[in-house]
């Protein structure tokens, strides 16, 4: 799902024209106002801001080899027993 970018002056959608990653969590767009009449150029900062579901990819290979060979109702206590260990 992409977002829109709405023009501060005006109101109307605009146009990235380009961005700029300051580091992996923070990317700088370049906007351009699509009403040719206002023309207004601007720059919006893009940032991480929390996770709501950690990657999979945070798991130990072998706990996740483990979650994909168990059955779904199942798998709820592999994690209970990651958490003891």
């Amino acid at each position: 799902m992409a977002f829109r970018v709405h023009c501060p002056s005006c109101g109307k959608v605009s146009v990235i024209q380009s961005s700029n990653e300051m580091n992996p969590q923070i990317k700088q767009a370049y906007c351009a106002c699509s009403d040719p009449e206002c023309g207004h150029t601007f720059v919006v900062n893009v940032e991480f801001s929390h996770t709501l579901s950690p990657s999979a990819h945070d798991l130990p290979p072998d706990l996740r080899k483990r979650i994909r060979e168990t059955a779904p109702n199942e798998q709820a206590a592999l994690f209970s027993s990651a958490a003891n260990s």
